[in-house]
């Protein structure tokens, strides 16, 4: 199951987020109940307001990691031997507590982005010359699609690395754009990697078209 239907983040990605964040409210809890700080008025001060914000944070976060925690525990009933009365029984709480999770996944995503947890998932002005000259001139190497846009190669990969990630452009090997190269009239460079625009990525761009046009 897909919890959080992201763009760029993965499950375990959030989900590791979600943990470091309950990790982190109950090492301050710790160092605040420690000996250490009892004399340290303002240490214990700083610890109570950071307790205090990470509280609010861990409230639907925990509320979260706790309906998953429902659905393995039915997971596992469901794996015992059952009656057909309570496979249906447990099957159906199963169902109901999976479209609970999906929901909450959605908000706590949400939630994350506005506090700071996760970076917007849209792409630069930069990222979108990009995705727009691939497009339109086809794959592309890194050295190549430098000079084309201006910037340099470093900057070029590490671009094009993201942009990957993301599911806009894919790799494409040189050996296998002969015919490209050939209608192109291009020099081939047959040990270059190159990346082509995916159809997700074509999506992309005539979304941001039509709601430019709008």
């Amino acid at each position: 199951m897909n919890l959080f239907n992201a763009k760029y983040h993965s499950d375990s990605d959030l989900l590791a987020i979600i943990k470091g964040i309950i990790q982190e409210r109950d090492g301050v809890e710790r160092d605040l109940a420690g000996l250490e700080v009892i004399n340290d008025p303002t240490r214990m001060s700083e610890l109570a307001k950071r307790l205090h914000e990470l509280n609010q944070l861990c409230y639907p976060l925990e509320r979260f990691m706790d309906c998953l925690k429902e659905i393995k525990d039915l997971g596992e009933i469901l794996q015992e031997e059952l009656t057909e009365a309570e496979l249906g029984q447990f099957t159906g709480l199963l169902e109901g507590q999976s479209e609970i999770c999906l929901e909450m996944a959605g908000q706590v995503y949400q939630f994350l982005l506005d506090k700071g947890y996760l970076d917007e998932e849209k792409e630069d002005d930069t990222d979108l010359e990009i995705l727009k000259f691939i497009d339109y001139a086809g794959p592309e190497y890194a050295w190549r699609l430098g000079i084309n846009i201006g910037i340099k190669v470093e900057e070029a990969r590490r671009r094009l690395s993201l942009l990957l990630e993301k599911g806009y452009l894919e790799r494409v090997e040189g050996n296998m754009l002969d015919n490209y190269h050939r209608a192109k009239d291009w020099t081939k460079h047959m040990n270059h990697t190159y990346y082509r625009i995916t159809r997700e990525g074509r999506l992309y761009l005539r979304r941001l078209r039509r709601e430019s046009e709008a």
